[in-house]
């Protein structure tokens, strides 16, 4: 297996570990801030994307016209799985009890890898996701709870597009909280404060 970056910030070991997945361009400590504000007191575990788009980072590949590259997409969601698992080994954290903080590409590969790989995590973060490809059968995400954040004057991803991820993910029985808000795709205070009032309830 290719060498994993990542990053672990202790934490309450009877809290759930955070596992930071971070946007296009960022890294394995890009989304600390916000993990730090979502979940103060938490662990906190960051795995780096390992492919390179003209220098950024990202988890998988992207061609130069924006589509995606699906068969690297599954391999790559395959790899980014035993990186999670063999740094929760590591660190002695449970995979079961990770709760996923993931930005538009990093949270584009947490969905997929629900609805497409039954990854072990049950909770997640999701902001600024898209639909990449839709499950080719019937999954089962019972026991799984996201908030998905969409800002309404987003270029990149459509609002159709977010809708269809967070219905594919209702109807494989996951509990989705939705939040959208009149903004672009980068994150701001209105949707954090909102992420952290449903934190605050799980």
């Amino acid at each position: 297996m290719t060498e994993i970056h990542s990053a672990y910030y202790p934490g309450k070991i009877n809290l759930p570990p955070v596992l930071m997945l971070h946007g296009t361009g960022g890294d394995e400590s890009d989304l600390l801030p916000i993990a730090q504000f979502l979940f103060p007191e938490n662990p906190k575990l960051g795995i780096r994307g390992r492919i390179s788009e003209n220098g950024s980072n990202r988890y998988f590949i992207r061609h130069s016209d924006g589509t995606f590259d699906l068969d690297n997409l599954s391999q790559e969601t395959d790899w980014l799985l035993k990186a999670i698992q063999t740094e929760a080994n590591t660190h002695g954290l449970d995979v079961n009890q990770l709760i996923v903080v993931g930005f538009s590409n990093g949270a584009n590969v947490a969905a997929y890898a629900w609805l497409h790989k039954q990854a072990p995590f049950k909770t997640a973060v999701l902001l600024h996701p898209m639909m990449i490809t839709p499950p080719t059968k019937p999954v089962d995400l019972t026991g799984v709870q996201a908030f998905a954040t969409y800002g309404t004057l987003d270029t990149i991803v459509s609002e159709s597009n977010f809708d269809s991820l967070t219905q594919h993910l209702q109807t494989a029985n996951a509990q989705v909280e939705i939040f959208k808000n009149q903004q672009s795709h980068r994150l701001t205070q209105t949707e954090l404060l909102a992420a952290q009032t449903w934190v605050k309830k799980l």
